[in-house]
């Protein structure tokens, strides 16, 4: 009896140990799909740098340098863009606020700004005065512009001109680099057409007009899409956010 209940005992445990190889075999069989943890995004940025979610500027082909500071003017710009996040301005119209728009020098103080405001201060930093520029091609073209029918200007006004969205939207179509207006996340080419320093305008309530514009930063959501540093009524500061897969698109510039 006793040598009939070993056998039963090592015959349960080997059926027992036969079931336990087979699960294991079957755990590491799938083990590569379903316990993978390396983060790869499935996107064409991922090549840069995807595990930081950071897109390396120094691979970036376009090495411009108009205040030849040795730094590229695409790197300039988004420096400039950043370093605005920092003590990030209140939207002037926050709120339903009161303040004046139109300021002596054309720029308002620091702590206050609309979308345009964040775009110049930005473009400062690579030694551009979108002030003047802006003035500059109004004066010589004029009807270019919309000055008189959107406000009735019979001249250019230097203070106020290159803070007005529609103004400056028409600058960079008559003056930067258009890129694809389209984002599409699934196309590699797609992707890499949108780099950081870029210029993009939005229709954020999709009425038709552009109402935003804000600059591409270098970091990115687990995706690989670019975030948009920009000022807007909502949330009513200058912000670092993923806009450009959600709103409307109107426009993307690449400058000079």
């Amino acid at each position: 009896m006793e040598t009939y209940n070993k056998k039963f005992n090592i015959k349960h445990l080997l059926i027992i140990i036969i079931i336990l190889v087979i699960i294991l075999a079957i755990t590491l069989s799938i083990s590569q799909f379903t316990f993978k943890k390396v983060y790869s995004p499935p996107t064409a940025l991922a090549a840069l740098l995807p595990r930081y979610r950071v897109i390396d500027m120094d691979r970036i082909s376009v090495k411009t340098d108009f205040d030849r500071d040795g730094v590229s003017d695409q790197v300039d710009i988004l420096q400039g863009a950043k370093a605005q996040l920092k003590n990030p301005a209140n939207n002037i119209f926050k709120n339903g606020n009161n303040e004046t728009n139109y300021f002596n020098g054309g720029d308002p103080p620091a702590e206050i700004a609309i979308c345009t405001d964040i775009i110049a201060r930005a473009f400062r930093e690579a030694g551009f005065d979108l002030r003047q520029l802006v003035n500059d091609d109004i004066s010589e073209n004029f009807g270019s512009y919309p000055l008189k029918v959107n406000w009735g200007q019979t001249r250019p006004d230097k203070n106020i001109d290159y803070r007005r969205i529609q103004n400056m939207e028409i600058f960079f179509k008559r003056n930067a680099q258009a890129m694809v207006a389209v984002f599409d996340l699934s196309d590699i080419a797609n992707l890499e057409q949108w780099l950081p320093g870029d210029i993009v305008f939005f229709d954020m309530d999709r009425d038709g007009y552009t109402d935003n514009a804000g600059i591409i930063s270098d970091f990115t959501t687990r995706k690989g899409i670019p975030k948009i540093i920009y000022n807007y009524i909502d949330p009513g500061y200058t912000v670092e956010r993923d806009i450009l897969g959600s709103s409307s698109i109107k426009g993307h510039y690449r400058y000079p």
